[in-house]
């Protein structure tokens, strides 16, 4: 077998094989006394057709049979001889294949761009100083709070007769919005509540609902709340018969040192918010790191441009789309009650997936031209880590990983962060605030903002 390459682009290859006919016809024969054996034609009897008659009535399809088997063999030989990587299946272009004649083929494929990195270092990155937000350490101990928030049934001899905010309410639900049916069991109302509603407004369309309709039904009728609602539910009555199950009342406990004792997390409410905090400023410290190593590679980008493989685009695309598709069946969701296709998502994402293979190739080549490599003991460190995170033993985890090719995966991440570590050890840092966005400009004409 002779190959030939040449490249077509910047990330596209063609390769020429040609296999003399003596290495193809002892196959070609065999495979005509195959189908003798088999063919089945008038006035002969089975396995007794002449040759020559086979060869000119099937000769053609069992030489492109053929073709297609030899191409299937030579290829991958032939472009790993020429210490390329195919990226995607060959898309023939020339290959006919004729008794007596060596087979020739010409076959095009994607391959990964050649890059030569330059101006990697000496790059001006900004990094924010971390902060642990006072708002976010609100939401935290808000969060434990509804953790510790009891549901308990209404005290006897309460003298109120209607509900009010902070009760919650098991429902069963008939009915239907428009041309859509709903049905529920055991769902739960919170009165005075907005957030992750079933119904957007149904918890306003109860708050007047009298205590007594416990064990009852009752017949509702309401407007959900159209900006919260699925556009094609948009301006339909909701329609519901709710059968009330049960209602209890949610006491929520008091910030102070009784309930941060009660979290088992410290001994005051004072200790409790600079447990949070320290922990909120670790991960706000991570995060501005990983938004600093952002714009240090959209800089490279910038610096290096190069072409990519539609291919490898397609495959981040199409495994991007994947995981969230999963992430929507784990909430018990899917993409048409979303309202969204997998065209849409793939129209979405389509951007930071460019960014991400073209980010992975050029610090790949980075890499390569420092020499940055992952050594066992390191891969083993993390391994240790993670199992003592697991409390997991590390062989277990190792096999599970190995069997899933998940250490390949480590090996990459573990390469990529040292790589990065790299670039920003020759970086040239400053800590400086994200900038303030500027308020759009007022109209001096009419006082409208530019925006309107």
């Amino acid at each position: 077998m002779e190959s030939q390459i040449e490249r077509i682009s910047a990330v596209e290859c063609r390769v020429r094989v040609q296999i003399p006919w003596a290495e193809i016809s002892p196959r070609f024969a065999t495979k005509l006394r195959d189908l003798q054996g088999k063919a089945r034609l008038p006035g002969f009897r089975p396995g007794k057709v002449p040759p020559h008659m086979l060869e000119r009535m099937f000769g053609k399809g069992v030489r492109e049979e053929l073709a297609r088997e030899l191409v299937d063999e030579t290829f991958q030989a032939a472009v790993t001889q020429h210490s390329k990587v195919p990226l995607t299946q060959p898309v023939l272009e020339e290959g006919t294949l004729n008794k007596d004649e060596a087979f020739k083929y010409a076959a095009r494929f994607e391959v990964p761009p050649e890059i030569t990195p330059q101006d990697y270092t000496g790059i001006a990155v900004r990094r924010r100083p971390a902060v642990a937000d006072e708002a976010k350490i609100a939401a935290e101990l808000k969060a434990k709070q509804e953790e510790l928030t009891e549901l308990r049934p209404l005290a006897e001899g309460n003298e109120r007769t209607a509900t009010q905010p902070g009760d919650v309410w098991t429902v069963d639900l008939d009915g239907a919005i428009g041309p859509q049916k709903i049905a529920r069991k055991d769902l739960r109302v919170d009165i005075g509540e907005t957030e992750n509603e079933y119904i957007p407004g149904l918890a306003a369309a109860l708050a007047n609902v009298t205590l007594d309709q416990v064990g009852k039904t009752q017949t509702v009728r309401f407007s959900p709340t159209q900006e919260r609602l699925k556009q094609e539910l948009r301006g339909h009555e909701a329609v519901l018969t709710i059968g009330f199950r049960d209602v209890r009342e949610k006491h929520v406990p008091a910030l102070d040192d009784d309930f941060a004792r009660d979290t088992g997390e410290a001994d005051s409410l004072d200790a409790l918010k600079a447990k949070i905090g320290e922990r909120l400023l670790e991960e706000d410290k991570n995060e501005a790191e990983r938004d600093a190593r952002k714009r240090l590679v959209e800089v490279l980008l910038q610096r290096n441009t190069f072409e990519v493989a539609p291919s490898l685009v397609a495959r981040e695309v199409a495994a991007q789309v994947d995981l969230f598709k999963r992430q929507v069946q784990q909430q018990g969701l899917t993409l048409q009650r979303l309202g969204v296709t997998e065209q849409q998502l793939s129209s979405q994402y389509r951007p930071q997936a460019l960014f991400n293979v073209k980010a992975f190739l050029l610090l790949d080549a980075i890499g390569k031209a420092e020499n940055i490599v992952v050594a066992e003991e390191e891969v083993e460190a993390e391994l240790k880590e993670m199992a003592a995170e697991r409390n997991q033993n590390i062989d277990r985890l190792r096999a599970t990983m190995e069997k899933n090719n998940q250490l390949l995966l480590l090996r990459a991440q573990l390469r990529e962060e040292k790589i990065l570590d790299f670039l920003m050890s020759k970086a040239e840092v400053t800590e400086a605030p994200d900038p303030t966005p500027e308020a759009p400009a007022a109209s001096e004409s009419s006082g409208e903002t530019a925006a309107t």
